[in-house]
């Protein structure tokens, strides 16, 4: 019995010294969550559904809800940015354009369910709010009256889903490709599309892609001053600041919690103009 006994610590001591060798080595062994060192470049990343699908680029208020547990649960993206305006006057400082600017661009996130992409035309202050709605919950978001510096800016923002599940998509489709705030920029249907699917890769995947093609386009990234933080509602995956001249790009990838969901903010624009919307509208927290 003391000789089997012995015959196993010194098996279980050889183990232990080679898994030990192995990892001073440099080669450590990898961990069970880690995703460190794989190569994304390859994945196809493509929104598969039945029946198929492609997203409007919708006027905001677009909405996704989710079958979670035999009931749907909602996640409504709701933001706005608001220029000077004077009705009595009839003037206003700002134009908000309808403009796919990244898909124009080809940096566009691979497997958008919902979304929207706007350019904003503004040479005045202007006022923000951000008041979304998670699996069906408010509150814990609720940034208003937020002072916007004077500047264009282009601005978009989507979910792309990470399961296999049934969604509803609800889309503003607009009658028009913009609005002087003087008068509504019209919303012509509510379209509302069930359907069932997820993305061929996992997130990391879109992330690096996304990444690879932004740097492809001449930006190359810059310090972030300020990382967005996990809240009650958000638990952001990736935030980077790229630079191309004098053009700054914000991009942000941050799961939705409670759902199967990743939100991707994307704004571009002058250095001053990117870090104000990107502090008023990322999913995270900043402090100060």
């Amino acid at each position: 019995m003391d000789r089997n006994v012995r015959v196993i610590f010194l098996v279980f001591s050889f183990i232990l010294v080679l898994a030990l060798g192995y990892y001073i080595s440099g080669n450590q062994l990898p961990s069970k969550d880690s995703s460190d060192g794989v190569d994304y470049s390859t994945a196809t990343c493509t929104l598969e559904t039945e029946p198929q699908f492609t997203h409007a680029n919708a006027w905001t208020g677009w909405s996704v809800r989710e079958l979670l547990d035999n009931r749907m649960v909602e996640f409504t993206d709701f933001l706005e940015f608001v220029p000077k305006v004077s009705l009595s006057e009839g003037t206003s400082s700002g134009y908000l354009h309808a403009d796919d600017w990244p898909a124009e661009m080809g940096i566009a996130p691979k497997c958008t369910l919902a979304g929207s992409a706007v350019f904003f035309e503004n040479n005045d202050t202007a006022r923000g709010m951000y008041y979304p709605v998670v699996a069906g919950n408010r509150g814990e978001i609720k940034r208003q009256n937020i002072e916007l510096p004077a500047g264009n800016v282009y601005f978009a923002h989507y979910v792309v889903p990470t399961k296999n599940t049934t969604w509803e998509v609800t889309e503003n489709i607009a009658n028009s490709n913009g609005t002087d705030f003087l008068m509504s920029g019209g919303i012509s249907e509510r379209r509302r599309t069930e359907i069932k699917g997820t993305c061929t890769c996992p997130v990391e995947a879109m992330i690096a892609q996304l990444d690879e093609t932004i740097k492809a386009k001449g930006f190359e990234e810059v310090a972030l001053e300020n990382e967005p933080v996990e809240n009650e509602y958000f638990r952001p995956l990736s935030a980077k600041l790229y630079r191309r001249g004098d053009e700054y790009l914000y991009v942000e990838f941050s799961k939705v919690k409670d759902m199967n969901l990743v939100r991707v903010l994307m704004i571009m624009g002058d250095e001053k103009v990117v870090k104000a919307y990107a502090k008023a509208f990322t999913a995270g927290s900043i402090e100060g």
